[in-house]
């Protein structure tokens, strides 16, 4: 019988990563109900035992893709690493970092709309974005404590800021634009401290 300890060697952490990485790449270019457990396994070199083995499901696999998506360390990083001295370059690091990672992980992006437009996606929502609006409105506050004049609940300012990122992101076909553009992002930072900033 296998112990605890046992189960969480790093074979075991890269057995999960292969999978959930091929995965990602099967259910962005098939979508979800396109894209069985059987091929999963295979396209990520294991027996299909072995995905139920580490996620039990197809939707836990799906949810486990997308917190990974997410990249909350990585935010966590940026947000530790701000000077705080100004809100503006500060906000603008941000947002250039959001973008980045938001772009790069578009396709997992569309993957959860359109399970959440169909009406299929039944998990519970997910923790990665909960936790990084938890984290930039912790930001936020601290900010407006240490003398920033923020206007507005830091909680739906970090909503608001997240929201116009998202939907540059999602709508950048708009602004043709495929890769992300410095002076849009900060004509959209001017937007946001012009509303928020006082």
């Amino acid at each position: 019988m296998l112990s605890t300890a046992q189960r969480t060697h790093p074979g075991v952490e890269e057995t999960r990563a292969k999978i959930v990485a091929a995965a990602r790449i099967l259910f962005e270019r098939n979508g979800t109900r396109g894209t069985t457990t059987r091929v999963v396994a295979e396209q990520a070199g294991v027996n299909e035992a072995t995905l139920f083995r580490h996620f039990g499901s197809k939707r836990a696999l799906l949810d486990a893709m997308r917190e990974e998506a997410c990249g909350v360390e990585q935010f966590r990083s940026i947000l530790a690493s701000l000077p705080g001295d100004d809100f503006a370059a500060d906000a603008r690091a941000i947002a250039y970092h959001a973008v980045e990672h938001m772009i790069g992980k578009r396709a997992m992006m569309c993957v959860s709309l359109f399970e959440d437009a169909a009406g299929t996606d039944d998990s519970p929502e997910f923790r990665g974005p909960s936790q990084i609006l938890l984290d930039l409105a912790a930001y936020f506050t601290t900010m407006a404590n240490a003398g920033h004049p923020l206007r507005g609940d830091p909680t739906f300012i970090a909503r608001y800021f997240m929201g116009i990122l998202f939907s540059y992101v999602v709508g950048r076909k708009l602004w043709e634009s495929s890769v992300p553009d410095r002076a849009t992002l900060d004509a959209i930072v001017d937007v946001f401290l012009n509303g928020v900033y006082t």
